[in-house]
């Protein structure tokens, strides 16, 4: 589950010389799911694993936690990028706010897949609701722990 707990954090990590943790999120995001990924659920067949983690109660509370360790990694991540101090309380607002637009896309194509949908409209579809996203986030988020 590494794949999935650490990959905001692999994208901030990899984020270019000049570009915020936040903008090389949504710049990742925008190329994975463009690109019809799976790995966001954009598949056929993915109601249906859905559907198995709907009806057990443990494997939603896992999901939910994977959700917490996503944010945990954000937030670590942001710390060790910025040098930030322990009791600066940016890392945890702005990782938050990371891991809240993650959460938010993939629980909308979550939605539309297993609502039996294509994957291609869908992606469309989510492509739009990460420029909203991005409309909503405010300079402090948009311009922290720009690579230098």
């Amino acid at each position: 589950m590494d794949g999935v707990t650490l990959r905001l954090a692999r994208m901030i990590r990899g984020r270019d010389r000049g570009e915020s943790a936040a903008h090389a999120v949504l710049r990742e995001l925008r190329q994975d799911i463009g690109a019809v990924s799976p790995a966001y659920g954009l598949m056929d067949g993915f109601d249906a694993f859905m559907n198995v983690i709907e009806h057990a109660p443990t494997l939603k509370a896992r999901l939910f936690h994977l959700q917490e360790q996503v944010r945990a990694a954000v937030v670590t991540t942001l710390r060790e990028e910025t040098g930030a101090a322990a009791d600066d309380p940016l890392p945890l607002l702005v990782g938050g706010q990371l891991a809240w637009i993650e959460n938010t896309v993939v629980a909308y194509i979550t939605g539309e897949m297993t609502a039996g949908r294509r994957a291609t409209a869908v992606s469309r579809e989510a492509l739009v609701l990460l420029d909203e996203i991005e409309e909503l986030l405010g300079d402090k988020v948009l311009t922290y722990a720009v690579r230098v």
